[in-house]
């Protein structure tokens, strides 16, 4: 009997001792958590404790045998779905955002952490808790995204991916990025319908995004080029079947599609933020043109050397192109959209002889490295004295060319360019500035006193790539320009959509009451030029008019185009006759009422 009682007690302290490291695990569970899960292989839950009364109205038992993501809301279920797929035993997941559907709604943002423990291979463990984690980094709403996948674009990526870089610097962990890249999206979208191609691509996004770091730094690098930055014991061969067997479910013939990838270490968070993005960007270009075969950059840092000298090679040569004019001058005219008579040209830089070849990407590293006012400084003189030379000849043109929005707050490239302009003083009225890269002006006051220097000294100055938007009109507001250049994408999405041409509407109409001059670019059809022109825009640019080129009398000369008639709006009177558009306009204005006034182009400007 003596030794049955003995028994007892020592199989109640056994108990009692479990018990105890039960309570000592889940108390040290609570410290970083609100509420505990365990789900099976089937999404079910198979036990819950903590405070899920408050945060979804449900008591823990309530929970039991439910699936877990019918807690969560709708937008987050493809995510925490592909995260439950990818966990594999011994895996863990870090802290990834996300709402449940709460008793009167969504959830306040939540973060989900979890691990699949190895001797319990069948069930996962998820720890929720209230607000977001402290290693996130908040992605700015109006960051870029790749529409078909819902990834970022390789800018907005590039950035995201540099913060969280030097984040895990900081907290002493690194990162790897890997790139996936692939030439058969095309041979696919042939084989599949559009519904079945899509689906893959988001679907293919949402696996990427799960398995990033944070479940956030996943982008669209180029055409069939995505990458993410992710935890350096992640099983990348098993992300790139994952991704594979995406688009060969979608792929009628089974095929799928083939992916090059490459991974490097990203150790640069030592580096400042806007250094880091430009490796990282260097690299990703480095492996889209590569169509990543034989891809061999091994880190991110090993990369900066590379960039580092192959930029200052590009910059000394393209000092040695802006100190020697060794550049081209192409002209593309401007219209007036009621006569189509020309009124001046805009002058662009050319490289190499080469009308079809941008300069963009030239330029845009002039503006990255902090030299394109030298560039600026020489277009001004080169465009100063073709003028001269072509006034000589007996011909006045006007011409406009570009100054970056970087060079007007340097004041050495202002004083340079006045001086400059003195030494040609009797070209003024024939020279107009168009202020590019305006989103990249900080000092808008000192900028609209460049502005003003320009027009007291007789030039028209040109605000370029104008938009919709609260930052368009916070440049409106602040800049006195005389002309606004309508971006080129505002007038193809008017064509498409009433509610984008109403926004071009109210563009050209504030700045026709505020006495501005407007121009939109990218004109291709008589169509969208009847459309600019109703909606009261003077002035148009495009190929409708003429492609750029090396010489002017090539648009002096040319026959007068002739245009296509436009289509009559017609619209019925209360007397029930019907009357065009153009008949309303004449009425309107014999009646005094609005309606805008045909003006010369001497008098618009």
């Amino acid at each position: 009997m003596k030794n049955l009682e003995q028994s007892a007690v020592g199989v109640s302290g056994y108990v009692e001792s479990l018990r105890r490291d039960r309570d000592r695990f889940v108390a040290l569970a609570f410290c970083a958590a609100d509420l505990l899960l365990e789900v099976n292989t089937s999404n079910e839950i198979l036990f819950a404790a903590g405070a899920s009364h408050s945060l979804i109205g449900k008591p823990p038992e309530s929970l039991v045998g439910t699936l877990f993501l019918d807690l969560v809301v709708a937008e987050d279920v493809p995510l925490i779905a592909e995260l439950l797929k990818g966990m594999v035993p011994g895996s863990r997941l870090d802290p990834i955002p996300l709402k449940l559907n709460g008793a009167k709604g969504p959830t306040v943002q939540l973060s989900l952490m979890g691990y699949h423990l190895p001797d319990l291979s069948g069930n996962q463990f998820f720890a929720i808790r209230l607000g977001t984690s402290g290693t996130r980094i908040d992605i700015p709403m109006d960051a870029v995204r790749d529409p078909l996948t819902g990834l970022l674009e390789k800018d907005a990526f590039a950035t995201l991916a540099s913060r969280q870089i030097r984040e895990a610097g900081e907290r002493g962990e690194t990162l790897k990025l890997t790139m996936v890249q692939s030439s058969d999206f095309d041979q696919l979208r042939a084989r599949t319908d559009t519904e079945h191609a899509e689906s893959a691509l988001r679907t293919m996004g949402i696996c990427l995004q799960a398995n990033a770091a944070g479940g956030q730094a996943a982008g669209h690098l180029d055409d069939g080029a995505f990458g993410f930055l992710h935890k350096p014991k992640l099983d990348v061969k098993r992300i790139t079947s994952r991704v594979e067997e995406i688009f060969r479910a979608a792929d009628p013939t089974g095929v799928g599609i083939a992916l090059n990838t490459g991974t490097v270490d990203a150790d640069i968070s030592s580096l400042s933020e806007s250094d880091s993005v430009r490796v990282l960007l260097y690299t990703v270009t480095r492996f889209c043109e590569s169509g990543g075969k034989g891809f061999e950059m091994s880190s991110l840092s090993d990369n900066l050397k590379t960039m580092t000298r192959e930029t200052t090679e590009k910059l000394a040569k393209f000092r040695q192109i802006a100190v020697q004019s060794k550049f081209d001058i192409a002209f593309q005219p401007i219209v007036d959209l009621d006569t189509e008579a020309i009124h001046h040209f805009e002058a662009l830089a050319r490289f190499g002889k080469r009308l079809d070849r941008s300069p963009y990407e030239l330029i845009t590293f002039a503006e990255n490295t902090g030299v394109i006012a030298d560039f600026d400084l020489a277009m001004a003189k080169k465009v100063l004295t073709w003028l001269k030379d072509q006034n000589s000849l007996g011909m006045m043109h006007v011409v406009a060319v570009n100054v970056s929005g970087q060079s007007i707050a340097n004041t050495v490239f202002v004083n340079a360019l006045h001086d400059l302009l003195y030494k040609f003083d009797a070209f003024r009225c024939q020279l107009m500035f168009e202020i590019t890269e305006s989103a990249k002006i900080d000092d808008l006051e000192s900028a609209n006193r460049f502005i003003q220097g320009l027009q007291k000294a007789g030039h028209k100055v040109c605000l370029d790539d104008f938009g919709a938007g609260a930052a368009a009109l916070r440049y409106l507001h602040a800049l006195e320009v005389d002309v606004v250049k309508i971006d080129g994408q505002y007038v193809r999405s008017a064509m498409d959509s009433p509610r984008n041409k109403a926004f071009l509407k109210a563009i050209a109409g504030l700045c026709h009451d505020l006495g501005i001059t407007t121009i939109a670019e990218m004109i291709e059809t008589d169509d969208q030029a009847d459309m600019l022109r109703d909606a009261g825009v003077h002035f148009g640019q495009g190929y409708l008019y003429g492609k750029p080129s090396f010489d002017v009398g090539e648009f002096v000369n040319a026959p007068k185009r002739k245009r296509k008639p436009p289509v009559m709006d017609l619209t019925s009177r209360e007397d029930g006759k019907v009357i065009s558009q153009a008949q309303i306009k004449a009425l309107q204005m014999s009646t005094g009422r609005p309606g805008r006034q045909p003006k010369t182009p001497q008098s618009r400007w």
